[in-house]
């Protein structure tokens, strides 16, 4: 018999049976959830129970770079006047799937373990990958010891010790370090002299974070969905920026502020550092800050430091007297708890051949660094050797 010619064609559901029964069993779970959350609201309250509708999260900030991300940076246009040396070409900032500046764990299974924990001037960000001090220090100490050394950077533009402590704590002491070296003072001075505290709520710094709901779900969106275009966008936006960003600008007017009391917090967190360390085995070593904050200037040094100076009230002077004495404090703590202190303040030369501005090393600086620091590492990591490593 002949098929009726008006038979009534497949539908969409007759055609796609998996998908069909895929939706509708999706659709099933959301009505069963959503049904679930009514009827255990509508019995909570009727018996009183009054469950946190949460609008909020806080977090403990663990500063680091995003692991597994890969950057080329450019020296930006607006801290061009604050520097004397030149800055032609992007460089490459690498971290590892730890939150590390690479290269790091270059070897499985090593002898030695050293980390360094610090800010921009550990970071090295406008120096050749190979040549950041954190790096070759492992590298340097590998040719003389004959040891098989893993050397991570840890440092982080902004960071200060309070971040370091948290880094020490929940991502360092795993790695199970011989030695971690800090190198902190000028994040720390900035941040204790505009926000009184290392727990402010107003910066990029402020150790805790705190997101609204919507703003959670907007930045985790963001975070997975978007990365490479936020990041972008990020970076167009800094780029049209008419004025260098200022995370302190709300804070720049007359200040009136306690060196003691200053010096005393930083001291703290130094203490902290060491007794961690102490506690899991780990040497600790402090590092002075290289700078060029001398009794006499070279203009462009001058200009960086009194830029915020009619606002603060404070005066190039005031800046030094109080960056001196938080390196001071560096070595006093040191001295006090009978571990290495690695002076760069004092034995690297205080100008543009080195430093590119107040404190950060260019290429020539950071490898003079490494030859330092290797050679006071030395007696650490291979006490038995006795070869040299001269700067």
């Amino acid at each position: 018999m002949p098929e009726p010619h008006n038979q009534t064609p497949d539908s969409w559901f007759h055609r796609n049976p998996k998908k069909t029964l895929f939706f509708f069993t999706l659709f099933l779970i959301l009505a069963i959830t959503y049904g679930a959350e009514k009827f255990l609201e509508f019995r909570n309250h009727r018996q009183g129970i009054v469950v946190s509708q949460e609008v909020q999260r806080r977090y403990v900030k663990l500063r680091e770079y995003r692991p597994g991300s890969r950057l080329l940076m450019t020296f930006p246009r607006d801290y061009l006047p604050y520097t004397d040396n030149v800055f032609t070409k992007k460089y490459r900032l690498d971290i590892d799937q730890n939150g590390f500046i690479m290269p790091s764990k270059i070897y499985a299974h090593p002898d030695k373990v050293i980390v360094f924990l610090g800010g921009s001037t550990t970071e090295c960000m406008f120096v050749d990958p190979d040549h950041r001090f954190p790096y070759l220090v492992g590298r340097i100490l590998e040719k003389e010891t004959g040891e098989k050394i893993n050397s991570y950077n840890g440092g982080m533009s902004g960071n200060n010790s309070l971040h370091a402590i948290d880094l020490l704590i929940n991502k360092v002491v795993p790695l199970h370090p011989q030695v971690v070296v800090f190198m902190e003072d000028i994040n720390d001075l900035s941040t204790l002299l505009y926000e009184r505290t290392y727990w402010n709520q107003h910066t990029v710094r402020s150790p805790l974070e705190t997101l609204q709901k919507k703003k959670l779900l907007g930045k985790l969106l963001k975070e997975l969905l978007i990365p490479d275009l936020n990041e972008a966008y990020r970076k167009v936006g800094a780029a049209l920026a008419t004025k260098p960003q200022d995370e302190f600008a709300a804070a720049r007017k007359k200040i009136k502020y306690n060196q003691a009391q200053l010096v005393h917090e930083f001291a703290m967190n130094l203490q902290a550092l060491v007794n961690i360390c102490k506690a899991y085995g780990i040497t600790p070593v402090l590092m002075t800050q290289e700078n060029r904050i001398t009794a006499h200037p070279d203009p462009v040094i001058k200009a960086y430091i009194t830029r915020y100076g009619k606002e603060t009230g404070i005066s190039y002077a005031q800046v030094r007297e109080l960056y001196d004495a938080f390196n001071d404090t560096i070595r006093q703590v040191g001295q006090k708890n009978h571990i290495l202190v690695i002076d760069l303040a004092k034995e690297i030369p205080a100008n543009k051949k080195y430093i590119y501005d107040i404190v950060h090393l260019n290429d020539t600086g950071s490898q003079l660094a490494a030859r330092i620091i290797a050679t006071h590492l030395k007696g650490l990591i291979a006490p038995q050797s006795q070869a040299s490593i001269h700067p």
